[in-house]
């Protein structure tokens, strides 16, 4: 049975038993608070605009989809109580929960509630910066675009508890996409009422999930969100934790040692970092990992030498890809291309399919340097500077990419370690010429990593290419045919052949995998944490 994943994320439930590290002694699972320290600060709880791994946790907690995911990464009812599908998995019919309310407790919640939200996810009004995995419903590239109005959508409220979906090709697990934040249901009213301060403060939040924020004073921005149980809730028998106490930043929670905070009980769940993850495992705690980032030399095409293609390539050209990758960060792997190892594509992993890109041999590049020249109107090749992430092993890696382009181009080029944040930021900005920095997309899939070099919003090399875009354009497309091996090769050598035309222009050259750690404590079950970002869902953990 053929799979048609536009794009899709990971779910992996994990459980740590009477061996799990922390405090010992048997406890009912259930009606326990659960403490997590957030990545960061959530700038807004608006299920179509937030982005970020401490937004989509926060949002999954208050919204809940037409379905949630089950330990496996499958659906299992969320909103909707059931659905039906069509034979080739095109078309979805959601029958949503009898007696479904707000968190008001009085306002029913209905079809026109998604629709609302999938319309207003896709308007290029809304700037939604994770609408990617709603571009399999028909019509949604073109509202995006802004070729056809957010009317035209493939989206219907048949009646108030009935939902009908049409997509552009087939997806038969796009049922488990719509437990993603973006797909959130939205009350037009209350959102027309907030004046355009929805999901910025408690007052103007309105959700539909298993809990709220709890009290007048349960959410101090920058500090904390805490959040108990909703009377409201009809979805699941009742959530398993009775509060979860969201700490933002480490004014009143101390996790600078993540390990010792599972194994003191600070926090139930936590980032690790690699150095504390064998530990972790001997102390008898829950670890997961996800290989989804990937870094690698990115050029800023709007610098004065990341303007020049030819410039870029040669000062790629010239690399010794082997010797750089003499100092990989611990617990780093080689890159074989730009859309890292957990990416699946039609529900098989797209790096073993599409194997690895091909890469410039160290060569002599005074060709190029001489066009590059040319075309900049310079006389000699101007200095450049790297930036990157704070690492010893990083230090040698970035030294010896000087080394050669010093020795290449008879230039001055330095170097400066920064902070991973304020790295990130300068790169966000604009801020740089070159920078070593990460690729990681927000939900799974080639067309999630690719097209972070084809949004305005996020692109880190603020580039632009016409081909580029046509070829994910025709990779996405391809999902519209009949399915079958020979279209499935298809989108896989499509997306690769993106992959390398941003290796082959000098826009990012891709050099390791970074895995991403989380571990549990206190003998915690039943949470299940998303990739790519995507959070975690707590209701049915327990103790």
């Amino acid at each position: 049975m053929a799979k048609r994943l536009a794009v899709v994320f990971l779910a992996v439930l994990f459980f740590v038993f009477s061996t799990g590290c922390g405090k010992k002694g048997a406890s009912e699972k259930e009606g326990k608070t659960f403490v997590y320290q957030l990545t960061s600060n959530p700038s807004t709880l608006d299920p179509q605009i937030a982005s970020g791994e401490a937004a989509a946790t926060v949002i999954t907690a208050l919204f809940e989809g037409l379905a949630r995911q089950s330990e496996d990464g499958s659906a299992v009812p969320g909103a909707a109580e059931s659905w039906t599908n069509n034979a080739d998995y095109t078309e979805f019919t959601f029958t949503l929960r009898e007696g479904l309310v707000w968190s008001d407790g009085e306002t029913s919640v209905t079809a026109a509630d998604f629709v609302f939200a999938f319309r207003r996810a896709l308007d290029p009004a809304t700037g939604s910066p994770t609408y990617s995995p709603m571009l399999c419903i028909q019509n949604a590239r073109e509202v995006h675009a802004g070729e056809l109005a957010p009317e035209e959508l493939g989206v219907t409220a048949v009646d108030e508890r009935t939902l009908a979906v049409r997509l552009a090709y087939p997806v038969e697990n796009f049922p488990a996409l719509t437990a993603l934040p973006v797909f959130m249901p939205c009350n037009e009213k209350f959102f027309t009422e907030t004046a355009g301060r929805y999901g910025l403060e408690r007052s103007t939040l309105l959700g539909n999930g298993p809990f709220v924020i709890d009290g007048k004073y349960g959410w101090d921005a920058g500090k904390y969100i805490n959040v108990k149980g909703s009377s409201s809730y009809r979805g699941e028998a009742g959530a398993w934790p009775s509060n979860i106490k969201f700490y933002i930043g480490s004014q009143d929670i101390d996790t600078s040692n993540p390990l010792q905070a599972l194994l003191d009980g600070t926090v139930d769940v936590i980032r690790l970092p690699s150095e504390q993850v064998e530990a972790a495992e001997q102390a008898g705690c829950g670890v997961i990992a996800f290989e989804d980032t990937t870094w690698g030399l990115c050029f800023n095409v709007n610098s004065e030498v990341g303007r020049s293609a030819s410039l870029r390539r040669a000062m790629l050209q010239c690399l010794d890809r082997a010797a750089l990758l003499q100092y990989l960060p611990q617990g780093a792997s080689a890159a074989g291309g730009v859309v890292p190892p957990s990416s699946t594509l039609d529900g098989e992993p797209y790096r073993e399919s599409a194997g690895s890109l091909s890469f410039p041999e160290a060569q002599d590049t005074g060709a190029l340097l001489a066009q590059a020249l040319q075309e900049l109107g310079l006389e000699e090749a101007p200095s450049v500077k790297i930036l990157y992430p704070k690492d010893a092993q990083l230090d040698l890696m970035v030294n010896e990419i000087l080394k050669t382009w010093n020795s290449t181009f008879h230039t001055y080029y330095n170097m400066e370690a920064l902070p991973e944040d304020e790295l990130l930021s300068r790169v966000a900005s604009g801020q740089f010429t070159v920078a070593l920095c990460r690729i990681q997309p927000e939900t799974d899939g080639p067309y999630a990593a690719l097209s972070l070099f084809a949004s305005a919003g996020k692109n880190p090399a603020n580039f632009e290419g016409s081909d580029f875009q046509a070829l994910l354009d025709s990779a996405l497309s391809s999902g519209a045919l009949s399915s079958g091996a020979q279209e499935q090769h298809a989108g896989t050598e499509l997306y690769k052949q993106a992959e390398q035309l941003l290796v082959d222009q000098g826009v990012f050259y891709p050099l390791y995998f970074q895995k991403h750690y989380y571990g549990t404590g206190e003998r915690v079950e039943g949470l299940v944490i998303r990739s790519y970002g995507n959070g975690i869902d707590f209701i049915r953990a327990g103790k």
